[in-house]
């Protein structure tokens, strides 16, 4: 009773933060470097799903190595970056194939544009629901960036190798949570593209 009553208040704390979020966001009332409705809700995420963030300090690493795409020397503002986000979710999960269970459900979170998706089930593989308001009861939940799941797509990455170096982290009943993690498993990888020698996961 006491580790629900936990979780309970860790979802009323996580629902309080980002409804402060998107009211910063909407009403511009503390629209300042000190106040970033985006950095407010990675907080609140980092609270209720431990060591979430060490993804962004993964995915940095994974690109000066060389096991994820470069970052571009200059940030470019991209006018279509949610259409191209959520073409690339919708990719993955055109890539899944048929869902082992009927309830097997699962939500992604993408930390650079605090996105969240769900994969629901159905009868050709799994149906993508892009900018949910968060995972439904007892969804495994897979915290990335979109970085990564452009190089699962492309096969640049296995999820292995992700999982491993730290750019994907789930959370979860354990089951639910095996369950996606073979599911994963099956996403098609080009084997020309083995990530370098020598390359370091995140700690934790």
């Amino acid at each position: 009773m006491a580790r629900r009553g936990m979780r309970d208040r860790s979802a009323r704390t996580i629902a309080a933060l980002l409804a402060a979020g998107m009211v910063f966001a909407a009403g511009g009332a503390l629209a300042c470097g000190y106040h970033n409705p985006s950095d407010i809700a990675r907080g609140a995420l980092n609270y209720i799903y431990p060591k979430s963030l060490y993804v962004r300090t993964a995915v940095w690493q994974a690109q000066n190595s060389g096991l994820l795409a470069p970052r571009p020397a200059r940030a470019v503002k991209d006018l279509f970056a949610f259409q191209r986000t959520a073409a690339g979710l919708q990719q993955l999960g055109d890539a899944l194939g048929p869902a082992p269970a009927p309830r097997l459900g699962f939500t992604v979170v993408l930390l650079d544009s605090m996105l969240w998706s769900r994969y629901a089930p159905s009868e050709s593989g799994f149906d993508v629901d892009v900018h949910v308001k968060g995972p439904q009861k007892g969804d495994a939940v897979l915290v990335t960036q979109s970085e990564v799941i452009r190089a699962l797509n492309v096969g640049r990455l296995g999820f292995d190798v992700a999982e491993a170096q730290g750019l994907i982290r789930l959370y979860g009943p354990a089951d639910r949570q095996e369950a996606v993690r073979s599911i994963l498993q099956g996403l098609p990888k080009d084997t020309r593209a083995d990530p370098p020698q020598g390359v370091e996961g995140a700690s934790g």
